[in-house]
């Protein structure tokens, strides 16, 4: 059997918003963004290079 080719390839992974507690009892808000260097990504880059 033949393998196809994926039809899209995921090039960047949302990470959602983020809420941190600080030490000093303040709140930082990391908003939500696109990671093009998400390590999921590095992971399933390998994946197919078993050729």
């Amino acid at each position: 059997m033949t393998q196809r080719k994926p039809k899209s390839v995921i090039k960047r992974v949302y990470v959602p918003t983020q809420v941190h507690d600080l030490p000093n009892g303040e709140r930082l808000t990391v908003p939500g963004h696109y990671d093009p260097d998400h390590p999921r990504l590095s992971d399933s880059n390998h994946s197919d290079d078993n050729d």
